[in-house]
């Protein structure tokens, strides 16, 4: 009989700790509704910091000593991909830099102008990095601490109708790297889970 017992409550403990497991996981995961189906081509545009300047190596979102390649270019180009592969309509980021001259929106409201000023028939997604953080002061980590909201945004009126808020917490990495290893590889990885509501992805973009 208290074999017996012992088994029930090593059984029920299981279960709870599986249930908080999966609540853990549920919890950390982005959500967010559909995009809208007004929402046609959409123009990447540069990343911004937390104070809305542009994202570089020494601002405020990022936070190791050691030089960068392109943190703003990896990230826009990883999310252009990412919505290319949930089959959305994505303006190739060399039109988008041509037609806005490569200028960085500091809120919703300036990636809306921005998109206006350059006759790009788009919706604009406007991301903002509020943290990029090595965890060690070194040249090598297996994960980065990230935190970054990403917004689109209805080029007429400024007013944001779809976003992902991604709070800080680590973004594996799958192994050690190297400075801009580390950023490509966590640029992929936190794309794909901020566009991951979006549903299904094709291997590759058409």
């Amino acid at each position: 009989m208290a074999s017996m017992i012992t088994t029930s409550i090593r059984t029920t403990v299981a279960t709870i700790g599986l249930g908080l497991t999966l609540l853990g996981a549920a919890a950390c995961a982005p959500t967010a509704s559909p995009i809208p189906p007004t929402v046609g081509r959409i123009a990447v545009l540069p990343p911004c910091d937390a104070s809305g300047a542009p994202l570089t190596p020494t601002g405020s979102a990022v936070r190791y000593d050691m030089p960068s390649d392109s943190l703003a270019r990896l990230l826009a180009s990883a999310a252009a991909e990412e919505l290319a592969r949930h089959g959305l309509q994505v303006v190739d980021q060399h039109v988008v830099a041509v037609a806005t001259g490569g200028r960085v929106p500091s809120s919703p409201e300036t990636a809306a102008a921005i998109v206006r000023s350059a006759k790009l028939d788009a919706t604009p997604l406007f991301l903002r990095v509020r943290r990029w953080e090595w965890p060690y002061s070194t040249m090598q980590t297996a994960e980065i601490r990230v935190a970054l909201d990403a917004m689109l945004v209805d080029p007429i009126t400024g007013q944001v109708v779809w976003q992902v808020q991604r709070p800080a917490r680590p973004v594996p990495l799958h192994g050690r790297l190297i400075a801009g290893q580390a950023d490509a590889v966590a640029a992929e990885e936190v794309m794909k889970e901020v566009f991951a509501p979006l549903g299904r992805r094709r291997l590759t973009p058409d």
